[in-house]
């Protein structure tokens, strides 16, 4: 059923067509026998629909005379006269509001709410293909640039509507329709919501047009790991809003789950802005293509130009940048026409980007397969990686309080030390947890190790430095010392080798020091880092060092000789160049970092100069063992335990173990003589002695 105001907006498309038409033409007796049809849908004044039967009735089967035909033209203009005083209605309020935010013409106007009624009202719809329904120009629900249907029912002639639809005018280039090759004229989707969103003619238009971004659920603190880029980007973007300046885009990358969406809402809610998401999804909710999301942009960066107050949000930019070397779709989507033809134009997404009205967010999981062209138009990068444990145990102890699961705040720390993933893994976790009978922290650590081990592959939990004795570790001089002087230097340039034999404590010497200098503590093995490709390891080894320099971490390499082998003894190239690459990374990185290996002896000579401290670490002292074997079980040693000469901290690990399954934890003997077997099973056992 039309309202009043679409009475009287289909009056005046008829009476325009009308009077352009003689009454022999086809399209005329088609628009006669509609309007004898819907007489009593179309007036809006006195003249009734009786009328307008009895004037067409004679001619309804039969020839259109010309005075029919003029008779039917007077009654249309009569109808339109009076119902000019017609108000409009809430579409077309919403229409008109929309022309002013967007400075259109009023012909503009007029051409989005034709289309626009056309595609959204059935009953418009129904009219319009009636009217022309056995002519050659038959719309058939699209209508075309170069046809004379809608600048007839507009009453404008066809170089003026034609005009309106050139690649520079508003229409086009604000991305409120497009034209396809075959110069089908297609209405964005979004508009449709004018017409089907609730609510009264005065609510804002861009919050109807555009989904704005809920608050974040992390903190600004929870970024302190970026914290220099971090803090960059906000006087960017607010230096941007103040000054109205363009071109403003920033790009926001990482791995999935690191919190690119979430640290732009946080973004927006400490600059006090809106923040606008677009193209992440079409007008019923699905998957929107390339050339749709394309459309959104530049819609709404024309809609929000000259604002204060707004930011957007372009979530997995991939979908519109990618370049030729990912393997995807063509450049641009499947049905463009101009620079958005298919193969697209790189000048002309240059040119988008140079002249961004309006600050923009692009965020992406692989940065490195966006066309090079585009990322050089980004005026800043920001690279958001996993957050530290300090951090990862805020968000854990957030997303636990949030959903009613109880953990201590050991149980928290414990979860952020063993479990290297991201706020979104954590949110996730804990979500599915409180489904499963209300969750508890053991659902938790179930529901995070799964993910945890898809995402990263099987790790083992790290030990908690703060239960590290460096008492226990044998050395010829005071780490301790060493670590005290270290943790008051702060974050700066230091290197170390610790070597010796397996279980002294190298990598829990090395966490223990991370944790008294305040940095995490990064472990990269040799296969993290080996690739089958030429040069790829390489590329890994220096993606380390450059990570652990941006996040201020500090970088380990345990079983270092594999990366750093005797390059004399090498057999193939890749065996040297990989030595280089650590070589030339460890002369300058300006952060602390370690390697550990127990093969000293072939490690290549030019690494000796780059250790800062060479730490030899030897089996445990006799009164070391005797300490040893009160912090691990808890008793008093027997006589013979400063016998054994080759033990170490990691012996009494695995004895523990062995006590804890045999029920010997207990026994001071049986221990004892468990550890002497620990000792017997080392290849070049020097003896034991006693017993």
């Amino acid at each position: 059923m039309l309202n009043v105001y679409e009475r009287r907006l289909i009056l005046s498309y008829l009476s325009n067509l009308a009077s352009r038409l003689s009454h022999h033409r086809p399209e005329a007796r088609a628009l006669a026998e509609c309007v004898a049809e819907r007489g009593d849908q179309l007036t809006v004044a006195d003249c009734s629909s009786r009328r307008i039967e009895k004037t067409l009735f004679a001619y309804s089967h039969g020839e259109l005379s010309a005075d029919r035909w003029q008779q039917l033209r007077d009654i249309l203009k009569e109808q339109q006269a009076a119902a000019r005083r017609v108000r409009a209605d809430r579409t077309a309020l919403r229409i008109r509001r929309l022309g002013r935010e967007m400075q259109l013409s009023r012909t503009d106007v007029a051409i989005l709410e034709l289309l626009l009624r056309y595609h959204t009202r059935p009953a418009i719809e129904s009219i319009v293909d009636d009217v022309f329904r056995d002519s050659h120009r038959r719309i058939a629900r699209f209508f075309r640039v170069g046809c004379r249907a809608l600048p007839d029912l507009l009453g404008l002639s066809v170089g003026s509507f034609s005009a309106r639809f050139a690649t520079p005018a508003p229409l086009v280039g604000s991305g409120l329709v497009s034209i396809d090759d075959d110069g089908e004229i297609k209405l964005i989707d979004r508009l449709k919501r004018l017409v089907h969103t609730p609510g009264n003619a005065g609510v804002d238009v861009c919050s109807l047009l555009f989904d704005m971004g809920p608050p974040g659920e992390l903190e600004w603190p929870d970024f302190d790991h970026v914290a220099e880029g971090r803090d960059h980007v906000e006087n960017l973007v607010k230096g941007a809003l103040q000054a109205r300046e363009t071109g403003v885009n920033v790009l926001i990358y990482g791995s999935p789950g690191t919190g690119k969406t979430q640290f732009c809402r946080t973004l927006a809610s400490r600059l006090k802005v809106k923040l606008y998401s677009v193209g992440e999804a079409d007008d019923w909710g699905n998957e929107p293509n390339r050339f749709e999301r394309l459309q959104e942009l530049r819609l709404a960066q024309r809609l929000l130009a000259g604002g204060h107050d707004s930011i957007l949000l372009f979530d997995e930019m991939e979908d519109l940048l990618q370049g030729p070397a990912s393997g995807s779709m063509p450049f641009w989507g499947r049905f463009n026409r101009g620079p958005l033809r298919a193969g697209g134009s790189k000048v002309f997404m240059n040119r988008l980007l140079e002249r961004n009205a309006v600050p923009t967010l692009w965020t992406t999981n692989s940065a490195r397969q966006t066309c090079p062209t585009m990322l050089r138009r980004m005026m800043f990068a920001l690279e958001l990686r996993q957050p530290p444990p300090q951090v990862r145990a805020r968000v854990w102890a957030r997303q636990l309080g949030s959903h009613g699961i109880e953990a201590s705040s050991e149980e928290t720390n414990s979860l952020a030390r063993e479990y290297d993933v991201s706020p979104g893994v954590a949110a996730g976790a804990t979500a599915a947890a409180r489904l499963v009978d209300g969750g508890d922290i053991a659902t938790v650590r179930r529901g995070v190790r799964s993910l945890s081990r898809l995402l990263s592959g099987e790790t083992h939990p790290q030990e908690d430095p703060s239960k590290f004795d460096p008492a226990l570790m044998s050395a010829k001089f005071d780490l301790v010392v060493l670590a005290d002087r270290l943790a008051k230097r702060g974050a700066k340039r230091v290197s170390l080798c610790l070597h010796g034999p397996s279980g002294t404590g190298k990598s829990a010497y090395v966490r223990y020091l991370g944790e008294r200098m305040g940095l995490e503590v990064v472990q990269k093995r040799a296969s993290d880092l080996m690739s089958m490709w030429v040069g790829g390891t390489e590329q890994q080894i220096a993606a380390a060092f450059a990570a652990a320099r941006d996040a201020q971490q500090f970088l380990v390499f345990d079983e270092a000789d594999s990366l750093l082998a005797d390059r004399r003894l090498a057999q193939r190239s890749w065996e040297v160049s990989q030595v280089n690459e650590m070589l030339t990374w460890m002369e300058s990185h300006p952060l602390p970092f370690a390697c550990t290996t127990n093969f000293n002896e072939r490690l290549d000579p030019a690494t000796l100069r780059r250790f800062d401290f060479k730490i030899v670490l030897d089996y445990l002292k006799p009164r070391q063992a005797t300490a040893a074997f009160r912090t691990f079980f808890g008793l008093t040693p027997p006589p013979g335990i400063t016998s054994l000469s080759n033990l170490t901290p990691g012996d009494f690990a695995v004895v523990r173990r062995q006590a804890e399954v045999l029920g010997k934890l207990e026994d001071p003997e049986a221990l004892a003589g468990m550890l002497r077997g620990e000792c017997e099973a080392k290849p070049n056992c020097p003896g034991a002695v006693g017993f």
